[in-house]
């Protein structure tokens, strides 16, 4: 179960940040701005994750593993609880701001609790059940966000997720054991951890999310488009994300076990072709059965490639940060919600633009660059390799 409680916290995070994009509609026309615009309330809530999370690491680098990460959650439902009870697109984003920033140490403190509780050789394991919080979130808590937002009003997407927040609270209370505390970071291990090729492994979190997410953060409005289905339609088509990501947790895992050569090259060029998918038809306006089709390959393939590269990115920073791990967590898991506010604003961007054909030709030209950052970090490896033979 302590693992179940620490798979929470992930699942709580992801959950409030895309809680309500099936409901982006009804959501826009209620607070009197653009779908556009209120898709940024995504962006806000991740980059202010991105800023904080790497300071809130270093502040609270001596302070008790569980109870950081139990105050997080609490602090979170209360968070979207005021979210749910205004009704003003300003007031919204300043909450949305403030919750991301609370919530950015979910994912770094669940991902240093479960590496102590495991031996090096179980680490990727571990870590690719934590981040299987985010899997479960995209097959439950951000699927029932639009079942229960289309049914009750976008409001109670908060209420939602809110809940989630508090179930999560007792969870890691009554199960997750205490650690003890990592020694604080060596001297200058912000420094070490912002060198090459770490950087490269955090640039590749931010690439592959910010690619998936300048069409996955409009998934309402795609969805509905391409399928004619609403609410609980679009719920049911956000499941296949989650699946996507159990299956890509599990893919990358056995990739780092089974030490495979060059499978981030691999994972950027499925999630170029996902991408792709999307582009062709929302560009060739296809609806009924082969809208549909083209959603679930999308969805699948997209998913799966994005968390494949979970695992390998955070066991080689594990590996790398030694005594720095909880900071490298935090920086990697800012790059995770940095990489969702890219996407989402950069598709708002085009959506804005060139109209909501054209949302996911943003994430194949990140996908690309992902493809040639990923063949950088495979030189690099060769040359280290090299060295050490």
């Amino acid at each position: 179960m302590k693992f179940f409680a620490l798979m929470l916290a992930p699942l709580c995070m992801t959950t409030c940040v895309f809680v309500f994009a099936g409901v982006l509609d009804p959501m826009a026309v209620d607070l009197g701005v653009s779908v556009g615009v209120a898709g940024q309330l995504q962006s806000i809530f991740t980059i202010a994750c991105a800023i904080f999370g790497p300071i809130l690491a270093i502040l609270t680098g001596r302070q008790r593993r569980k109870a950081l990460l139990a105050t997080t959650l609490i602090a979170m439902a209360i968070l979207n609880a005021a979210s749910a009870l205004i009704s003003d697109f300003t007031s919204l984003a300043v909450i949305r701001f403030i919750t991301g920033a609370v919530g950015s140490m979910a994912l770094p403190m669940a991902s240093t609790i479960a590496i102590i509780l495991v031996g090096p050789e179980r680490r990727a394991r571990a870590l690719a059940l934590v981040y299987a919080g985010v899997s479960l979130a995209f097959m439950t808590g951000i699927p029932l966000g639009s079942v229960v937002g289309e049914a009750f009003g976008w409001q109670a997407s908060f209420w939602l997720a809110a809940g989630l927040c508090a179930f999560g609270f007792v969870m890691v209370l009554g199960f997750v054991p205490q650690v003890e505390t990592p020694p604080a970071p060596p001297k200058g291990a912000f420094a070490a951890v912002l060198r090459w090729p770490t950087t490269g492994y955090l640039l590749v979190t931010l690439c592959a999310f910010a690619a998936i997410f300048a069409a996955i953060g409009y998934i309402g409005p795609v969805v509905t488009q391409l399928t004619g289905l609403t609410g609980q339609g679009v719920g049911a088509i956000q499941m296949l994300s989650g699946v996507g990501s159990f299956l890509g947790l599990t893919l990358g895992a056995r990739l780092v076990e089974s030490k495979a050569k060059a499978p981030l090259i691999y994972l950027f060029a499925t999630i170029f072709v996902a991408q792709g998918v999307f582009a062709y038809a929302l560009i060739a306006q296809l609806s009924g059965k082969a809208g549909l089709m083209a959603v679930i390959a999308a969805m699948l393939v997209g998913s799966t490639s994005l968390f494949g590269t979970a695992p390998i990115v955070q066991t080689r920073m594990a590996d790398a940060a030694g005594q720095a791990a909880t900071l490298a967590f935090a920086l990697n898991g800012s790059m995770v919600y940095l990489g969702q506010g890219v996407g989402v604003m950069l598709g708002g961007m085009v959506l804005a633009a060139y109209g909501l054909e054209y949302v996911s030709t943003a994430g194949m030209v990140l996908a690309g660059l992902g493809v040639l950052l990923a063949l950088a970090l495979r030189v690099s490896r060769s040359r280290q390799d090299l060295v050490a033979s």
